[in-house]
């Protein structure tokens, strides 16, 4: 990805904040009528918008028909897993995380501070 793409930076910048939570991302909601959430298993991409787009799952066979929505993937074997034994609980709270430079005060008047969903 292109280290001048907006969610490129964003994400460069909380790495320090981020890094036993997953890979920020500056737009987190899943792609509309492709999938409904992030899963163990899935395979895809970020793009230079900051989005995930799963292309298919690991965890299901190749010719599981969600794994079908973006193209067939090549035959392969589902990788076999004890679902209960990579999983732990590690909240993440929900509210606004800076890089250790910038705050929400420093930048509530700055005309070239772009909101993520503009």
């Amino acid at each position: 990805m292109p280290a001048d793409c907006p969610s490129e930076v964003y994400r460069v910048q909380l790495l320090s904040r981020s890094l036993s939570h997953g890979y920020a991302l500056w737009n987190p909601e899943p792609v509309k009528d492709t999938y409904d959430k992030v899963s163990i298993g899935d395979v895809g991409y970020v793009n230079c918008q900051g989005s995930f787009h799963s292309m298919f799952n690991v965890t299901l066979p190749w010719d599981d028909p969600s794994n079908n929505k973006l193209g067939t993937p090549e035959h392969y074997q589902p990788l076999d897993w004890d679902s209960s034994a990579n999983i732990r609980e590690n909240p993440f709270n929900k509210g606004d995380y800076y890089s250790p430079n910038v705050s929400s005060e420093r930048n509530r008047d700055n005309p070239s501070v772009r909101d993520p969903a503009e």
